[in-house]
């Protein structure tokens, strides 16, 4: 219980650790970008919660999720080079690995390829304007 009757937010409810951890997986995210030139910031400094998402991505919004473990269905077997998965009512995602999309992401920029108006109105998992 609070003694002096002050609102705790839910970042202070998160361990300091776990602040710690999703703060670098933030600057890791934003460190594969510019390491093929694409424009990339961290807009989620210091628990801001910055409320279009955590990373901007050449015009592009990225959220970044730390865990211990990711569900072993996520990860690709064999020869995949990613996971496809859906929710009920939901539209299908694709888990991929994150520094073959960024050099994607540069070989599709260099081609003039306007990636953030493929996602546009697209957001994880829903389909346009849901």
């Amino acid at each position: 219980m609070n003694p002096k009757n002050l609102s705790v937010s839910s970042n202070s409810r998160r361990g300091k650790r776990n602040r710690q951890r999703g703060a670098e997986l933030q600057r890791e995210t934003v460190n594969i970008f510019r390491q093929y030139a694409i424009p990339c910031f961290n807009r989620d400094r210091g628990g801001a919660q910055h409320e279009q998402g955590d990373v901007e991505v050449d015009g592009m919004w990225i959220g970044c999720k730390r865990r211990t473990r990711i569900p072993r269905w996520m990860l690709p077997e064999k020869n995949d080079v990613g996971v496809v998965s859906r929710g009920d009512r939901m539209e299908a995602i694709l888990s991929i690995p994150l520094r073959p999309f960024a050099k994607l992401l540069k070989v599709a920029k260099d081609s003039n390829i306007d990636v953030a108006q493929i996602f546009e109105g697209h957001r994880l998992g829903l389909g346009p304007d849901e």
